[in-house]
C-alpha cells in the first residue's frame, strides 16, 4: 500500500515537472493564438470567398481574389518595389549599424556621449522621423537642397521618391542594429581577440576571420528582422506620400505591398483583394525568411 502511494506521488511529480513550463507560457500562448494566429487564419480562410465592404461573406470563390489581385499591375510593381525597398535597406542599415558599433567598441570616458548619438535613431517615432525629414527633403525650405545647391522635389519626383523613403528607412534602422551589434562585439573575449592577434591576424583578416564570424549570429538575427520589418513596412509611405497616396506615390514608384493593402482594405473597402494580398505578402515573406535560413549552416558560427 505504501509502495503504491510512493509510485502515485512519483507519477504526479514527473506529470507536473512536464506540464509546468506550459502553464506559464499559456498566457503568452494566449494571447499569441489571440492577436497573432488566429487573425492569420480567419484572414487565409477569407481570400477563399468574396466578401462585401461589411466583411460579409457572400460566395465562395476559390482561387479568383488572388488572380484577380496577381492581374493587378499596380499589385505587381508593388511587390517589385518591396523587394527593392527590401535590397536597399536591410544590407544597408546592418553594415552601417556594425561599422557604428566598431567604432564604438571600446570603452572610454565619452563612450556614452556617441554611442547615445549612434543609438537615438531608435528613439525617435515614425511620425516624427517623418516629419523631420519631410522638412529636410522639401524643395524649397529644405536643409537638403540647400546643402548642395539643388532644385530637387524628393518625393515628387518618380525617379527619386523611393530612393528618399529608402534612405529615411535606413536612418531609422541604424540605432536597433546598432545596439545589437555593440553587444555582441563588446561580448567577445579580449583574450580571442589578443591571440588572434598574435597569430598575425590584423586588420582587414582580423575582421573577416574572427570578428564577424564571431558575431554572425547576431547578423543573421538583424538581417531576419529587417527582412521582416521591410516586407511588412508601410508607415513612411503612408505619412509621407499622403497627398499621392491613392494612386500609389509619384506614379506609383512608392507603392509597396503593404500600403497596397491599406488602400485596398482600409482606404478603399475591397476586403477581397485586400485578404489575398495580405496573403501574398505573406508567402513572399516566408520565402524570404527560409532562404534567410539556409544561411545559418553557411555562415553561422556558434561559439
Amino acid at each position: 500500500m505504501i509502495k503504491s502511494s510512493s509510485n502515485s506521488t512519483t507519477t504526479i511529480k514527473k506529470v507536473w515537472k512536464t506540464v509546468e513550463p506550459y502553464l506559464y507560457l499559456s498566457p503568452a500562448f494566449a494571447l499569441l493564438f489571440t492577436f497573432t494566429y488566429f487573425p492569420f487564419l480567419k484572414n487565409t480562410g477569407l481570400t477563399f470567398f468574396r466578401v462585401n465592404r461589411y466583411r460579409e461573406i457572400r460566395a465562395f470563390v476559390g482561387f479568383d481574389n488572388y488572380i484577380r489581385v496577381l492581374s493587378d499591375e499596380r499589385f505587381r510593381q508593388a511587390i517589385w518595389n518591396t523587394f527593392v525597398f527590401v535590397i536597399g535597406t536591410v544590407p544597408l542599415s546592418i553594415m552601417i549599424g556594425f561599422a557604428l558599433a566598431l567604432l564604438a567598441r571600446k570603452r572610454t570616458k565619452t563612450s556614452v556621449v556617441y554611442e547615445a548619438m549612434y543609438a537615438v535613431t531608435m528613439a525617435i517615432s515614425v511620425s516624427v522621423v517623418a516629419m523631420i525629414f519631410q522638412l529636410a527633403f522639401n524643395p524649397t525650405l529644405g536643409i537638403i537642397n540647400k546643402l548642395f545647391g539643388l532644385q530637387i522635389e524628393w518625393l515628387i519626383q518618380p525617379g527619386t521618391a523611393l530612393r528618399t523613403i529608402i534612405f529615411i528607412q535606413i536612418w531609422a534602422n541604424i540605432g536597433y542594429n546598432f545596439i545589437f551589434m555593440l553587444s555582441a562585439l563588446r561580448g567577445i573575449s579580449e583574450e580571442i581577440l589578443e591571440s588572434a592577434q598574435i597569430d598575425g591576424a590584423t586588420g582587414v583578416r582580423l575582421l573577416g576571420k574572427v570578428i564577424i564570424p564571431m558575431v554572425s549570429p547576431t547578423l543573421l538575427f538583424l538581417f531576419m528582422k529587417d527582412i521582416a520589418y521591410a516586407m511588412t513596412s508601410s508607415a513612411f509611405i503612408l505619412i509621407l506620400m499622403y497627398p499621392v497616396f491613392h494612386s500609389g506615390g509619384p506614379e506609383g514608384t512608392t507603392e509597396l505591398i503593404m500600403s497596397y493593402v491599406y488602400g485596398k482594405g482600409i482606404a478603399g473597402s475591397n476586403y477581397n483583394a485586400a485578404y489575398a494580398a495580405t496573403s501574398v505578402g505573406f508567402i513572399l515573406s516566408s520565402l524570404m525568411m527560409y532562404l534567410s535560413l539556409l544561411l545559418e549552416k553557411r555562415v553561422v558560427h556558434y561559439r
